[in-house]
């Protein structure tokens, strides 16, 4: 019996395979009759009514050429793809019926892709044809435009026509010569060649731009030549005199000489604007222009520098004044100081190095002086040498001051070290006799032996302020060295009387327990004998110790007193 299950069993699976087959045939077949109704609508597309547009022109010349070339490559194509297509379609339900599915898929896109061929030829020839329209209706309005220009041009001429000068005749040749050029473009298109004639108007309608455009510029071209440009020689010859009188030397800048040939330049440029040379006439008349904006400057140039110089001139003459009795008084201080004290040998050398400098200085402001006196003077170049002396003078008056300065402090620290010498003497004996005249048992010799070594200090300090050349650096570093241990000195015997007297304090306050208490009676003994051998520090701690077992709050009073008293 299991065979007959078998047998069902591959007779279903058989079933199941060719209803698949059969399945997938069917979507196949579907994408081939897409493309069957495609190419039935690609086939109906009206191109001939997109052709029919063109009968509104003058089928005659390139109109006629462009009509038919579109015809023919419209033709062309849809004959050839047609009949592929169709072929490549009957081939795909061909194999599709042999259920030939990968043979079926080749036929279907050879199909599509000579409907897009189609489709696509479709497109551009109707853009074409639309450029074509668009194109020559843009020329048409140029055309309309170009004959308004052409007009306006004429009313110009004719009403303004002394604003053009000798370039009249020439514009008005000029301003016909573009009415056969508007008769041209008709006479084009008439005969159907619509691309000539736009390609005709674009040059005559930019032409005719351009003309307007300089015959907006002709008289303003001529008035710059005519009145402006020599207006402005006469302006800048009349004012260079006046300069001339005022004392300004202006021989380097030529102006005469300059303006004789730039005058002859000028009067070149005329009869370039007659002939509608207006391209070289601008690139002359900028070239003038530059020149004069060259001489203007150079003119500027020495009235600025006038007007620097008068600004000037008293304020150099004070610092040149500054700097000459700065040094002078500088040389007188150190022929005095060199005696007194010790001082660097180089600044000698700098004092006497900036007399030499300001004696030259001295000398060329006289000459700039002198020059400033001529009949003329260029003041250009005085004010170059004015910005060396200002820059030097100054530059040596900042030295200098820091020289004064220097000395001033040299002078200060002989004052400061003599009075840091009396402070310290007057401070040891005081902490001696306040070392002495407190309940210590004995001075320890350790103050005995620091203020040995400052009374050593100072001695030798009054004996380097006796010397001369005195070397204040050596004797501030000497009083640096006194004064820490004068600090050191102080601290440490103010400490100790801090210590003795508070430990004395506490063991008198203490001494009302020691009867009770046989702890604190031991304690307060070490205490006394620690404090007879001069041992404050460790006393004060014993005692302190001893008393806050048994009466803390006394003891703080103790303490807070003796501070605070």
């Amino acid at each position: 019996m299991w065979w007959m299950y078998l047998l069902i069993g591959v007779i279903v699976l058989i079933i199941i395979a060719v209803g698949i087959l059969f399945y997938l045939r069917n979507i196949k077949q579907n994408d081939v009759t897409k493309e069957k109704q495609r190419l039935e609508a690609v086939l109906q597309l009206p191109f001939n009514l997109e052709l029919e547009k063109l009968n509104a022109f003058n089928l005659n010349g390139e109109a006629k050429d462009l009509y038919d070339n579109l015809d023919l490559r419209w033709n062309e194509t849809l004959n050839e793809n047609k009949i592929q297509a169709e072929f490549n379609i009957t081939e795909a339900d061909a194999k599709l019926a042999k259920f030939s599915f990968g043979d079926s898929n080749e036929s279907r896109e050879s199909a599509k892709s000579h409907v897009d061929t189609i489709e696509s030829t479709y497109d551009n020839l109707s853009n074409e044809i639309k450029t074509f329209m668009s194109r020559t209706e843009l020329s048409d309005e140029k055309y309309e435009e170009s004959g308004v220009l052409l007009r306006e041009a004429n009313r110009d001429v004719l009403a303004n026509g002394h604003q053009f000068g000798d370039s009249r005749k020439p514009l008005e040749a000029l301003i016909a010569s573009y009415e056969p050029e508007l008769k041209k473009y008709k006479d084009l298109v008439n005969e159907g060649n619509y691309l000539t004639a736009a390609n005709h108007i674009d040059e005559v309608h930019e032409d005719l731009i351009v003309l307007k455009r300089n015959m907006e510029e002709i008289p303003t071209l001529i008035k710059e030549v005519q009145k402006d440009l020599p207006t402005q020689f006469q302006e800048i010859r009349y004012g260079c005199r006046d300069l001339k009188l005022d004392g300004y030397d202006l021989e380097h800048i030529k102006v005469d000489s300059k303006l004789s040939t730039l005058r002859s330049e000028l009067n070149l440029i005329e009869p370039k604007i007659a002939k509608l040379e207006l391209d070289e006439a601008r690139d002359d008349l900028d070239d003038i222009n530059e020149k004069l904006d060259e001489m203007y400057d150079l003119i500027e140039h020495e009235v600025e520098a006038k007007i620097k110089y008068d600004s000037m001139k008293d304020q150099i003459t004070d610092q040149l004044f500054k700097a000459k009795a700065t040094n002078f008084t500088l040389r007188t201080e150190m022929d005095y100081i060199k005696n007194q004290f010790y001082i660097n040998e180089g600044e000698f050398q700098t004092i006497h190095k900036y007399e030499q400098k300001i004696e030259r200085l001295v000398a060329m402001y006289s000459d700039i002086q002198t020059e400033s006196d001529k009949n003329t003077t260029r003041y250009s170049k005085i004010t170059d040498n004015l910005d060396h002396i200002q820059e030097e003078v100054e530059r040596i008056n900042s030295d200098q001051t820091d020289i004064e300065d220097y000395l001033q402090s040299i002078k200060e620290d002989e004052k400061e070290a003599i009075e840091n010498t009396n402070f310290i003497d007057d401070k040891k004996e005081e902490v001696m006799h306040a070392l002495a005249s407190s309940n210590l048992v004995e001075i320890p010799e350790k103050f005995v032996v620091m203020k040995n070594e400052l009374d050593i200090e100072v001695d030798e300090i009054d004996r380097y302020l006796e010397r001369r050349p005195m070397n204040v650096q050596y004797i501030k570093e000497k009083v640096n060295k006194a004064v820490k241990l004068l600090n050191e000195f102080e601290q440490d015997a103010y400490e100790i009387i801090h210590d003795s007297e508070l430990t004395e304090q506490i063991i008198q306050y203490a001494n009302r327990y020691r009867k009770d208490d046989e702890s604190l009676d031991m304690e307060i003994k070490e205490a006394v004998r620690l404090f007879n051998e001069g041992r404050y520090k460790r006393a004060l701690e014993l005692s302190t110790n001893a008393l806050d077992r048994v009466d803390e709050e006394g003891l703080q009073r103790i303490i807070n007193y003796y501070e605070n008293n």
